[in-house]
């Protein structure tokens, strides 16, 4: 009896091994971290593209801080001389879009017969997006001093 009890497990061992289908598998055994982008359940993160050209905006101002609506902003490139103008909206912003990262451009504000001084958009200034705000001197006085210069006598 012993003889045949012996016999028979190693053959029920070896059937076992030979058909693997038969077995049971366990699907999170075999999990990887890239296994959903390699079977396309999933779609590859898409990179970012570096940006063609820039946008350059900013706000005019006077010297208390307040937006002047109707600034006639001019932009210069620096090699053509070519000029190109904004009008400000209401809140004294401005906006050039598609500026060339390898040039160099000049940035200047007027508002009736006052100028800012001028700001300068370099080609090494990596930035998609630079800021500048432009301060018109219109000769305004700061809120403070108006309101000293008002005392009753």
């Amino acid at each position: 009896m012993m003889k045949r009890t012996l016999a028979v497990v190693p053959v029920f061992v070896l059937s076992a091994l030979l058909s693997p289908g038969q077995q049971a598998v366990d699907p999170t055994a075999n999990t990887h971290v890239k296994d959903d982008a390699t079977f396309g359940n999933k779609k590859p993160s898409k990179r970012e593209k570096a940006p063609t050209s820039r946008t350059l905006t900013g706000q005019v101002t006077d010297e208390t801080g307040q937006a002047l609506e109707g600034a006639m902003v001019t932009l210069t490139d620096k090699k053509t001389n070519e000029r190109t103008s904004f009008f400000t909206k209401k809140d004294g912003r401005y906006q050039f879009e598609g500026l060339d990262f390898n040039k160099d451009y000049e940035l200047q504000a007027r508002y009736k017969n006052f100028s800012s001084g001028s700001r300068k958009v370099s080609q090494f200034d990596a930035a998609p997006r630079p800021v500048r705000i432009l301060e018109v001197n219109t000769g305004a006085k700061p809120a403070t001093a108006s309101a000293e210069n008002k005392k009753p006598q």
